[in-house]
């Protein structure tokens, strides 16, 4: 199938993922269902404002949500505006509203999960996905899932093993995400957080191996 990565399944020591089938295709079925020809145009023109100019494209749509209140993706796209501005506050509300009227909504349940762990909340985790590991248990009648579907999740849960202690469930949930999506800003946090060493720790260890060095026989 054109555009499509597929992933084998993975059978790990901490965790089983079954195949998935990726793609880079953006499937607009479910918003033709719930917004007019021309909402659909005003929508996807937002997106594409949003990645260009934020200031712009927030009060864009923020007027638009005031006939879509509670649509997942409006709610979602203003969501990432608020986060880019650093607008925290307003984001973090948003995030709480959005899976609180779209639970089922992927993005609102890794929006609130993110939220949980930022508030040390990591209990919440197994809760807000039905304690399902990989997104083929959490939607079992669909068959392909978008890179950011996939990768988002995978980040997620890297997060949510390491702040577990799980640190090679995490690495493992990391290189998946690394596979489908290795330049996008999460996974590379993702990898700062796992790999990274402190300047101070690396001053330590040059310390330490110096006097290794010098040390007389």
């Amino acid at each position: 199938m054109k555009n499509t990565f597929f992933i084998p399944e993975q059978r790990t020591p901490h965790f089983y993922l079954p195949s998935h089938t990726i793609t880079w295709e953006q499937d607009l079925s479910h918003l033709k269902q719930v917004f007019s020809a021309e909402d659909l145009e005003t929508f996807l023109s937002l997106y594409s404002l949003a990645q260009e100019n934020t200031r712009k494209a927030q009060k864009k749509v923020e007027k638009f949500r005031e006939s879509h209140r509670d649509h997942p993706e409006v709610l979602n796209l203003l969501t990432y505006l608020y986060l880019a501005k650093r607008r925290i506050w307003k984001a973090n509300r948003l995030i709480e509203e959005n899976y609180a009227k779209n639970p089922d909504y992927l993005f609102a349940k890794i929006n609130y999960g993110d939220l949980c762990l930022r508030r040390k909340k990591v209990q919440k985790i197994p809760e807000i996905f039905n304690k399902k590991s990989s997104l083929q248990e959490l939607y079992p009648n669909k068959k392909i899932f978008h890179i950011s579907e996939f990768r988002g999740f995978m980040v997620l849960m890297g997060f949510y093993h390491l702040a577990l202690g799980k640190r090679e469930a995490a690495e493992c949930y990391h290189y998946l995400a690394e596979r489908v999506d290795p330049k996008h800003p999460s996974t590379k946090i993702l990898e700062k957080k796992l790999y990274h060493i402190p300047l101070y720790k690396r001053i330590l260890f040059a310390r330490s191996a110096k006097s290794l060095t010098l040390k007389p026989k």
